[in-house]
């Protein structure tokens, strides 16, 4: 799943600029240009489309727009392959009326939940009572966590807190419960704009644990508040999940689940990072250990339930299946499944178990990413290409690679002693044949980022479980890029351009509305070699600024 379509994933924006493209002195103003008109360096002129596809009707909305695309110059549109198969011909037909390209977007997240990607919570206590083990929560001691304990506008316990009386006060009026809450207010006047209260924690390493906090909201702008653990040195995140609310609300429950990972000491943070002004309450803040919740269950994802004196016991034989009934990777917390024991099963009552299991990891609010390992995930990539390839018999394939933030922690992933970057090669050299064996001829293309030495392959990006470096190596000369950092104006390309790598220019992102920021780019990038196009990408569904940016991109 493409993930940088989410405003909460830092979605890099083209900066703005412009590039003066010339005009024939006393030449009358000419029409815009088409596709045999173009500029050269551009052959590759597309338009981009992020919706549901397997709905006819956002079909019917995408063919509606081929004839305005035809006018502006685009000569190709990417999209989702799924497709119904009762509008595939319809499809075909029109995009061919209108000179346009058929690029079908493939090999998204898994369509089987248990097979996102998984974080091992190690050794977790259960004990056994009455027929089921349940989990005996590590529950890690929050000093003051009621926010009750308050010394005028200073809350006792909390190591750092900004601005006390100026953007953090103790509130004895609005409070969810007991007698105080914590408010703050016109966050702004920090000039870092940051309203915070941290203090340290302890945790069990490789644990799965849940927050829980109260809040309220009036005239919140923006309305960005957040709760994070971070490393003891707040040096890195912990915890990636975020949460979202209405810029003026009442009270409302929060739940945040996260990994500790390797962590024993941690930091807790609340506040706002980027604060202007408006109110936001605090209250009634908890955190402790959780069981099972989401627990994965796949071939690279195992279980194993032990005795603390190291006894395996059996699953089917010591105690049934291990799922959880529940399972929804994007809805982080919920009850959580206890372990079932057998008739005859050997677990004693009241004996102490260590239960490790895989659970999925969500970043920002719903991003998940989906193991790189497993074979199925090669049958469902194959099984879209195909489909695609029946339906549409696309010009080109481009593979969904982008903002994968979760790598390289489940046993199988583990087991292959790749690094990210290495694990990455490899899968995405899988994905590329699995195009060329269905069809020799089309072309393939993947984002950049996770390709990109100044952008994702880096160290320590989100939870991937080390460098992605390397990761570039796993492209061959003929799977093209589809450079979506327009931050940079250029300064990577020259990168791919040295790998002999074709690249397409990813604009507009739902801000350049006069194309002067796709105008920039593309003269800074006019001497590096293999940029051959330029695609109109929009997350929000916005069409209105598509001639005037085509105008800019590939001239009139």
């Amino acid at each position: 799943m493409v993930g940088h379509r989410s405003l909460g994933g830092g979605v890099l924006l083209l900066s703005a600029g412009a590039l003066l493209l010339g005009a024939l002195w006393q030449a009358p103003r000419p029409a815009p240009a088409t596709a045999a008109e173009a500029p050269a360096g551009l052959q590759k002129r597309w338009l981009f489309v992020w919706r549901d596809m397997s709905n006819p009707r956002e079909v019917d909305r995408m063919i509606a727009r081929f004839p305005r695309a035809k006018a502006a110059g685009y000569n190709g549109v990417a999209f989702s392959y799924n497709v119904p198969r009762e509008k595939a011909a319809e499809l075909r037909d029109a995009a061919k009326q209108h000179g346009l390209d058929l690029i079908a977007i493939v090999m998204g997240g898994s369509r089987d939940r248990n097979y996102m990607e998984g974080v091992l919570a190690k050794d977790a206590v259960f004990v056994a009572r009455g027929g089921t083990a349940t989990l005996e929560p590590d529950r890690p001691r929050v000093a003051n966590a009621d926010f009750e304990e308050v010394e005028g506008n200073r809350f006792r316990g909390w190591t750092l807190q900004d601005d006390v009386g100026v953007t953090t006060f103790a509130d004895h009026e609005v409070v969810h419960s007991g007698k105080t809450s914590l408010r703050m207010e016109s966050i702004g006047k920090n000039e870092h704009r940051h309203c915070r209260l941290s203090q340290p924690i302890q945790l069990q390493p490789y644990r799965q644990y849940h927050i829980s906090v109260w809040v309220k909201t009036e005239n919140l702008v923006p309305a960005d508040p957040e709760v994070k653990v971070l490393t003891s040195d707040s040096a890195h995140s912990v915890s990636f999940q975020t949460f979202r609310v209405a810029r003026t609300q009442d009270w409302r429950q929060y739940h945040i689940v996260f990994n500790s990972l390797e962590n024993r000491e941690a930091r807790l943070y609340l506040g706002s990072w980027s604060g202007r002004e408006g109110k936001v309450w605090w209250d009634d803040l908890s955190i402790e250990e959780i069981g099972l919740v989401n627990v994965l269950r796949r071939p690279g994802c195992p279980v194993t339930v032990k005795g603390e004196d190291g006894t395996e016991y059996e699953e089917g034989r010591d105690f049934e299946k291990i799922v959880d009934p529940q399972l929804h990777p994007w809805r982080p917390y919920h009850e959580q499944p206890p372990i079932k024991l057998t008739a005859n099963t050997r677990i004693q009552e009241g004996q102490r178990l260590r239960v490790s299991y895989y659970h999925p990891v969500v970043i920002y609010e719903d991003r998940l990413t989906s193991c790189l390992s497993e074979p199925k995930i090669f049958e469902d990539w194959r099984a879209e290409v195909k489909q695609a390839e029946e339906l549409l018999h696309p010009a080109a394939f481009f593979m969904s690679h982008d903002e994968l933030r979760v790598m390289n922690q489940c046993a199988l992933c583990q087991s292959k002693g790749m690094t990210p970057g290495q694990l990455l090669a490899w899968n995405v050299r899988q994905a590329a044949q699995i195009i060329r064996d269905v069809r020799p001829d089309a072309e393939i293309w993947v984002w950049s980022d996770m390709f990109d030495p100044q952008h994702n392959a880096v160290d320590r990006y989100y939870a991937v479980n080390g460098s992605l470096k390397g990761s570039w190596e796993g492209l061959d000369k003929d799977v093209g890029i589809v450079n979506w950092h327009g931050g940079l104006m250029g300064k990577n390309c020259q990168f791919f351009a040295d790998l002999g790598l074709k690249q397409i220019l990813s604009g507009y992102y739902d801000s350049d509305e006069d194309g002067s920021a796709i105008a920039k780019w593309l003269a800074a990038t006019k001497e590096v070699p293999g940029i051959v196009g330029a695609m109109y990408t929009t997350w929000e569904d916005k069409y209105d600024a598509m001639d005037a940016w085509a105008a800019k991109a590939w001239g009139r």
